[in-house]
């Protein structure tokens, strides 16, 4: 009795810890919106999209102009997929980045800041919440618009409430489009470390180096694109940029458990990082997470090995059980068969029925029921 007792709360704690285990996950994986974009891009259209990311060295020249031929190689190769944008709808969207460090100057002072220049449709990879005005957009004509993160907001004017005010940027005039909030979730609150910060047009960052004869690359490009076979959009952009130095990431499936495996599989060896490419505080947030469902897989899987242990002996019981209990139960039938023939034949040749042949009947039987 205290050992089926023992057994029985050992299988609880271990359900109970698996029940923990998945509803951190979910914890972990459902604010990394980053991570999203290929769902928020198809909505209810039922068609199948998926997100990758490119990071790219340190000084590796690619630029908007590398984005425009990019895109062109992209849509030859949808189209050849018969895959084609039709007024209204765009196949696919894109965003590209890189990191600066800037001066600001507003009436209560000066701050140093970390500037994220970006390009395309960056928002919709990257939805933070907005406090006040609105985001930078791809049809914004003027370049001059930024969007501070609250810390800035706060340091350079007292308020999140400052749309339309004027700063200067390494001695540029600029106009807050809006406010954000930074993510809080546990990922991110560990990826960034930057401090105050801000978004700024990737076109606003390279006229201003311009005047210093400067170049500004991008570090990184996001895009999200019709995948109708799983692995199809991933090819296409690797044809597009066979560059080996250049790391390209699959977002969509990132968090799946065939590459939550390969990720324990690959542990170690994944924090050997011997590339170029230096990872935006979004995808180090991603990585961090990855790692942590993957620690999270581990431990479930081996919090399920009692319970299954004791299901698959307790089945085996069962089984053997219910055999036994079909062979009694035929044995049984038989028996009472044998004897109501042997009653009957009995009853029809009298009392001297030759005990031989009733054998020989019953036997018959026997072979009829088998």
């Amino acid at each position: 009795m205290i050992k089926r007792i023992i057994i029985i709360a050992v299988n609880a704690l271990c359900l109970i810890g698996l029940i923990v285990c998945l509803s951190v996950s979910s914890t972990i994986r459902a604010p990394l919106r980053s991570q999203q974009a290929a769902a928020a891009w198809a909505g209810q259209s039922g068609e199948r999209f998926s997100q990758l990311s490119v990071f790219f060295p340190e000084l590796y020249a690619f630029d908007e102009d590398r984005i425009h031929s990019l895109r062109s190689v992209l849509d030859d190769a949808l189209l050849g997929a018969s895959l084609e944008s039709t007024p209204g709808r765009t196949l696919y969207s894109d965003a590209w980045s890189t990191e600066t460090n800037v001066s600001l100057v507003s009436e209560r002072g000066s701050v140093e800041a970390v500037a994220i220049a970006v390009g395309g449709d960056f928002f919709m990879f990257h939805p933070l919440y907005l406090r006040d005005g609105s985001y930078l957009s791809p049809n914004d004509v003027m370049k001059d618009r930024v969007v501070l993160d609250e810390e800035l907001a706060w340091r350079l004017f007292g308020a999140t409430r400052i749309s339309g005010f004027n700063i200067l940027i390494n001695n540029r005039t600029f106009v807050v489009a809006g406010v954000v909030s930074r993510e809080s979730d546990f990922a991110n609150s560990k990826a960034y470390d930057y401090g105050a910060g801000l978004f700024m047009s990737f076109e606003a960052l390279v006229m201003m180096n311009e005047e210093d004869e400067n170049d500004v690359f991008i570090s990184s490009y996001e895009i999200v694109m019709p995948d109708p076979i799983s692995g199809f959009a991933e090819n296409i952009l690797r044809e597009a940029i066979p560059d080996k130095s250049v790391r390209i990431v699959e977002n969509t499936t990132r968090f799946s458990l065939s590459n939550l495996f390969s990720v324990i599989r690959s542990f170690g060896e994944r924090s050997m990082h011997t590339g170029g490419a230096a990872y935006p505080y979004w995808e180090n947030a991603a990585r961090f997470a990855e790692d942590w469902l993957a620690l999270l897989l581990a431990l479930s899987l081996i919090l399920l090995i009692f319970p299954i242990i004791c299901t698959v002996i307790y089945g085996i019981k069962i089984i053997r059980y219910l055999i036994k209990c079909g062979k009694f139960t035929v044995s049984e039938f038989i028996k009472r068969k044998d004897k109501r023939e042997y009653e009957k034949y009995k009853l029809e040749h009298g009392e001297d029925f030759d005990s031989y042949n009733a054998n020989s009947i019953i036997r018959e039987f026997k072979d009829e029921i088998y």
